[in-house]
């Protein structure tokens, strides 16, 4: 009781119209409202206290923007906001489309599939490719100065291809460790595997997990590709239109840092990192991110240096479940413009 009292007030300190809540939700201090929004305020508090206060201000006006649409909506069908789009609904889109990385598009169906019934839709996903586009490109702009990329100078560089479809590993990597949950029977990232293999898109599953509390793009694509190191088979090419994997040069440079490093990217994580101690992510990819970076705290990194290491670890766990599962990756030519 005192749990449910504490997260209601805090929701309600926030800003949250309890009255917006099912009553059910309420008085069981869960479900799938109540999940979405403290997702959503948890996040923003998490940002703020690590003094990412560029990222808040990225968070709030994509929000902004969202509700800004629904509004509009409202008084074109003449409904109420709530009936165009309840407030959970708003900030599990925020949270899902703010997680996506560069070169991803929204995707219409995905929205569809996750419960957006406006006719509106094709308005809503212009809004969001809008806030995404903007974001992506005054984030190039400030790291010009800092990260040299190939992008614009008419260098040649090779996106990763798939000639199939499916792969399926022979067997399953030989340190993946199968933990099923007591309470559903499934390991974490099973939920999401078999949905996707059942044909749904990533986003729509970060929008819809089984719990309610919306996750991240990388955290479903991450599921989808652990499936591949168990030995199940996964739809590369498909998941490779939902989520970039690394091309040549990335590639390249992480085959750089297992050589530099002496990390074993097929070797037991527990013993395959800095002198034999646990692999970790930060330190396999100093070669590229540079000593002075690993060095620093967390609050010490800047906007920049955050979202190149995010962009980094996205293309590592591509890396290290394609490593794992023996997966010969093929390139094709394709000139940036």
């Amino acid at each position: 009781e005192e749990k449910r009292q504490e997260l209601l007030s805090s929701l309600s300190n926030a800003g949250v119209d309890l009255a917006q809540v099912p009553k059910e939700e309420l008085e069981n201090g869960d479900g799938e409202v109540l999940a979405a929004l403290k997702q959503w305020h948890s996040y923003l508090e998490r940002l703020q206290k690590t003094g990412n206060n560029k990222r808040v201000d990225e968070m709030d006006d994509l929000r902004s923007r969202i509700e800004a649409w629904r509004s509009d909506m409202a008084v074109q069908f003449r409904m109420a906001p709530a009936s165009v789009m309840e407030e959970h609904a708003v900030v599990k889109i925020a949270y899902t489309v703010a997680s996506m990385g560069v070169g991803v598009r929204v995707n219409k169906d995905a929205l569809f599939a996750a419960g957006v019934r406006s006719g509106g839709l094709d308005a809503l996903v212009a809004t969001l490719v809008e806030w995404m586009d903007e974001k992506n490109k005054k984030n190039e702009v400030e790291g010009s100065g800092n990260n040299k990329t190939a992008s614009g100078t008419g260098k040649v560089t090779k996106p990763m291809s798939f000639q199939t479809h499916t792969f399926k590993p022979s067997k399953s990597w030989e340190y993946a460790v199968y933990k099923p949950n007591k309470k559903t029977g499934l390991a974490t990232w099973e939920s999401s595997y078999n949905r996707f293999l059942a044909g749904e898109h990533a986003q729509t599953i970060a929008m819809t997990p089984a719990n309610g509390r919306p996750i991240q793009v990388g955290t479903v694509v991450g599921h989808i590709l652990d499936g591949l190191t168990h030995g199940r088979e996964v739809d590369l090419k498909r998941l490779s239109s939902e989520s970039t994997p690394p091309n040549e040069e990335e590639w390249d440079k992480l085959l750089m840092c297992e050589s530099e490093t002496g990390f074993d990217i097929t070797g037991d994580p527990s013993t395959s990192g800095v002198d034999g101690g646990h692999f970790v992510m930060k330190d396999f990819l100093c070669p590229v991110m540079g000593n002075a970076f690993v060095m620093k705290d967390y609050t010490e990194r800047s906007e920049e240096e955050k979202a190149e290491f995010s962009k980094w670890c996205g293309v590592l766990k591509w890396y290290m479940s394609l490593r794992r599962a023996g997966y010969i990756p093929s390139f094709d030519s394709h000139i940036l413009v």
